[in-house]
């Protein structure tokens, strides 16, 4: 069967063709009987090293923004070697020193007779590029030549580019450019980590989000769904970059329907972006590990001179004389006791991603189940108002934890106020003596708030916090109480129960059994029952009081038995 060849396009073609309207010569009138045999758009300076030869090449000189007139002529001199068939310009973004480019760009057409043609600004180069192949190769081929465009292109984006900052707009406002639709990128708690000109930074995906199949092969999981305002489709993709993170790729339908090239346009820039994320996210874990190792040695007690702490703090970034605070944090709940290490591992790093979002300017030290915080604080700020602002706080790390796992409840203890960073142990020790009494802080707190708990809160339990044997511990707990704990019959833990909510209470029986959802006279029969077996005076106040004590102490003791048997 004989197959159809397709007619040779040369340089002087475009002027004559519809796709380029208003597309002028402007320079190298001997080359346009060149031959074309491919088409790139120039998005990165170094896609030179990605041409095989025979191309027309697209710019707008953007890609060359801002590199010097020397950079951009060396450059331009490596596209002698390619064999390129002509240039299309079009003017309009702000380039710094452009005429100058454009006078050598020119300079360079005339002397190795290149054709450089001028095309309105308004025509898009995804339009010239897709007219172009179509007349080059057949649909098949079209697509691979345009992936391998675009994934040149991409590749020359991320490689060559020295500001990590912008990279990710950068991949964006490329991809943008290419589909004719504004595009965002979204974490896998849907926060905006970048998005080009025109993009909503906010992302929901709705309950009504479909599955989409793209007319190409993909690894990754489309949907689509309305955007906000709900006239607009919007195309959403899905992408696993490793156990922990996921990338969502946001497009909206906003000025022309979305086709096969532009899906191959996506996959390139989905490409880019998950090598970007790599590099950014190896890079923090370097800094993670080096600032935690810092980390600990100041929090321990580990510097041995003034210029080592000096050196330290440096690398950290804060003040050697500022006012510092050390919080705790970690998770609640006797489950997780079952969970395996790497479901563990993966809700530590959720609780820690939660604290950098949600804490402000602090510096974080993983510790294999706690977070530990170092915040510098005001001077001038009183007990009062941290108290505030720290309780906020952890109810925000709270509320971006549960969007991803409901069943975790995060729990805080903090240290006290201390000036300069060498006496950050001081604040450390009550922070983590504090957050081990988290659970039991109900029992300590005036409010009952079980969440946060202050060493400067704990009051003569700071004191008991230097005990670590439970022996000398119960020598706090009064007789007749250890002789209620040691009570052998089935309704002891009931027991226990009445006698807490008793004296919670104010030894009010009525709210005792409504707070117990028993009779009035249940509570009854269950008071007189603990006075009979501990001998409990309840009218005599220092009594009342010890039996408070006592409970709270053999909650620590059951914690210690826990932690450590």
């Amino acid at each position: 069967m004989a197959v159809r060849q397709r007619m040779a396009l040369y340089v002087k073609d475009l002027l004559k063709e519809e796709a380029i309207n208003g597309a002028r010569l402007i320079s190298g009138e001997e080359g346009l009987d060149n031959e074309i045999k491919g088409v790139t758009i120039i998005e990165a300076p170094d896609i030179v090293k990605w041409i095989n030869g025979g191309e027309v090449l697209l710019t707008g000189l953007y890609a060359f923004r801002s590199c010097t007139i020397e950079e951009f002529q060396s450059y331009i001199d490596e596209l002698e070697n390619k064999k390129i068939s002509a240039l299309i310009l079009k003017r309009g973004k702000p380039v710094e020193g452009a005429e100058e480019k454009i006078g050598y760009l020119l300079e360079f057409s005339r002397k190795h007779q290149i054709p450089v043609l001028e095309m309105p600004f308004e025509i898009s180069f995804r339009d010239v590029m897709s007219w172009l192949m179509e007349r080059l190769f057949n649909e098949e081929v079209t697509q691979l030549k345009y992936f391998k465009t675009t994934h040149d292109n991409f590749s020359a984006l991320v490689l060559k580019s020295e500001n990590v900052d912008v990279v990710i707009d950068h991949i964006l406002e490329v991809l943008a450019k290419l589909i004719g639709n504004p595009v965002a990128a979204f974490n896998r708690q849907l926060n905006c980590i970048g998005a080009s000109d025109g993009a909503d930074r906010e992302a929901e995906i709705l309950r009504e989000a479909r599955p989409y199949q793209p007319d190409i092969y993909s690894n990754y999981e489309y949907l689509i769904q309305k955007s906000g305002d709900g006239d607009k489709d919007q195309y959403i993709i899905k992408v696993k970059l490793n156990l922990r993170e996921r990338l969502y790729l946001v497009i909206t339908e906003q000025n022309r329907p979305l086709d096969v090239m532009d899906c191959i346009a996506a996959e390139s820039a989905i490409w880019a972006l998950q090598f970007e994320l790599v590099r950014q996210y190896s890079v923090a874990e370097l800094e993670k590990k080096f600032q935690n190792d810092i980390m600990h040695n100041i929090l321990n007690g580990k510097i041995d001179s003034v210029s080592e702490l000096q050196k330290n703090t440096s690398l950290l970034g804060v003040p050697v004389n500022g006012c510092f605070r050390v919080i705790v944090f970690g998770l609640k709940g006797d489950e997780r006791e079952k969970k395996d290490f790497k479901s563990k591992i993966s809700e530590m790093n959720l609780l820690s991603d939660a604290i950098a979002c949600q804490a402000g300017n602090v510096k974080i030290y993983n510790d294999l189940d706690r977070i530990v915080v170092i915040k510098e604080v005001p001077r001038e700020q009183t007990q009062e108002e941290y108290r505030a602002e720290i309780r906020a706080v952890v109810e925000e790390v709270q509320a971006y934890v549960s969007r991803s796992h409901k069943e975790m409840q995060v729990k805080a203890g903090v240290g006290k106020v201390v000036e300069g960073i060498i006496n950050l142990p001081e604040s450390f020790k009550e922070a983590t003596e504090a957050f081990t009494f988290v659970d039991i802080a109900g029992e300590i707190s005036e409010d009952g708030n079980t969440q946060v708990t202050l060493f400067s809160d704990l009051g003569i339990f700071k004191l008991l916090c230097q005990l670590d044997d439970p022996e000398q511990l119960l020598e706090y707990v009064p007789e007749g109480l250890q002789k209620l704990y040691n009570y052998k019959k089935p309704q002891r833990d009931d027991l226990l129960v009445t006698l807490k909510t008793y004296l919670d209470r104010n030894q009010n029986l009525s709210k005792t059994a409504q707070d117990l959802y028993v009779h009035y006279k249940t509570a009854s029969y269950r008071i007189e029952k603990i006075e009979k077996i501990t001998g409990v005076d309840f009218s005599n106040a220092n009594e009342v009081l010890a039996f408070r004590i006592g409970l709270v102490v053999y909650k620590m003791i059951e914690k210690y038995n826990r932690d450590f048997i």
